[in-house]
């Protein structure tokens, strides 16, 4: 008996569904990948807080990167510049050293010297030689430094791996600046911002519950998983459970009800077993393990994909 010949519409039909899909499916994962990326770290102004009028530095801070797994974040910051100053290349004498002082409890770049405490910081993390920026003097060193802030969310219930890939993790910055000589205040501002961590998104905010003196400046950065990978995620654990309840039923109808199946489908539930722990490995920045609620999801699968492959090997030695 020969094979029905398909009609020649639907063979039109189906080489115009092919043709679409391979034009379609990579146009609309280049659109998603440009929209849904995460995208640079932006600083939402001062808000409410009372702009200092006095001599202020400005800032460009440039994220580097952040692993919450391990628990901190590096941020680089440029000194841009001084506005409301007297520092001149022809006025010298108005550019004074300034001292720049971080919160060191928010961050790792204390040093074993230093003891931690609540104190307010004495020891400065930079010096800026406001004569060298003036004169522009190429020999003295660039005007920039890093930090280390420690990612830390004590009013999060999300703040742990667990909870991957929709975790939240936040950073607070505070930090103020004092002429050297006379311990008088200078005020500091984040003029520029920019940078990406990889997978993760930065929301740049303020808390409300406190008050912030004018010079000093307060910022909280919130850290989640891009929508790229929330959507990643959620996408390959559909697929897998569909893909394991599909030899689920495959299972059942040959165990319980008789089907005999060919011998490469017994292949499928060990290849699935392996290929479903790289794609769970694939997962961007993911935990290892299993602990966290995407792994929990895959336990039961693998279970399934266990007790798919021993009744097909029980079946297969009975009927053989």
């Amino acid at each position: 008996m020969q094979p029905k010949r398909l009609s020649p519409t639907r063979v039109k039909w189906w080489l115009a569904v092919c043709v679409a899909f391979t034009i379609l499916a990579p146009v609309i994962s280049i659109i998603m990948g440009w929209t849904l990326h995460a995208k640079e770290m932006a600083y939402p102004g001062p808000g409410d807080i009372p702009l200092f009028q006095g001599r202020t530095i400005n800032f460009e801070v440039v994220l580097i990167s952040a692993d919450p797994k391990a628990g901190s974040m590096k941020v680089d910051w440029r000194i841009l510049g001084e506005k409301n100053s007297q520092c001149r290349a022809d006025n010298l004498g108005a550019c004074t050293e300034v001292n720049i002082f971080f919160d060191t409890a928010d961050g790792t770049h204390s040093t074993q010297e230093e003891i931690l405490s609540s104190d307010r910081p004495t020891r400065p993390l930079f010096r800026f030689n406001a004569t060298a920026l003036a004169v522009n003097d190429l020999a003295s060193r660039v005007p920039t430094f890093r930090t280390q802030l420690a990612l830390f969310s004590p009013d999060s219930d999300k703040a742990s791996l667990l909870f991957y890939p929709f975790d939240s993790y936040l950073a607070e910055i505070i930090f103020f600046a004092q002429e050297e000589a006379t311990n008088a205040t200078v005020g500091v501002e984040i003029a520029r911002t920019r940078g990406i961590a990889v997978g993760l998104e930065t929301h740049f905010g303020h808390r409300d519950s406190i008050s912030v003196p004018p010079g000093l400046v307060e910022a909280t950065i919130t850290l989640t998983r891009s929508r790229l990978v929330k959507l990643y995620c959620i996408v390959a654990t559909i697929a897998v459970w569909l893909i394991t309840l599909i030899l689920v039923l495959v299972m059942i109808t040959t165990v319980f009800f008789g089907f005999k199946q060919r011998g490469e489908v017994l292949l499928v539930p060990v290849a699935t077993l392996f290929a479903f722990t790289q794609l769970r490995q694939s997962m961007p920045g993911a935990p290892e393990g299993f602990g966290d609620i995407i792994g929990m999801r895959y336990l039961p699968n693998h279970s399934l994909n266990e007790l798919r492959m021993t009744m097909f090997l029980m079946f297969q030695i009975s009927w053989e």
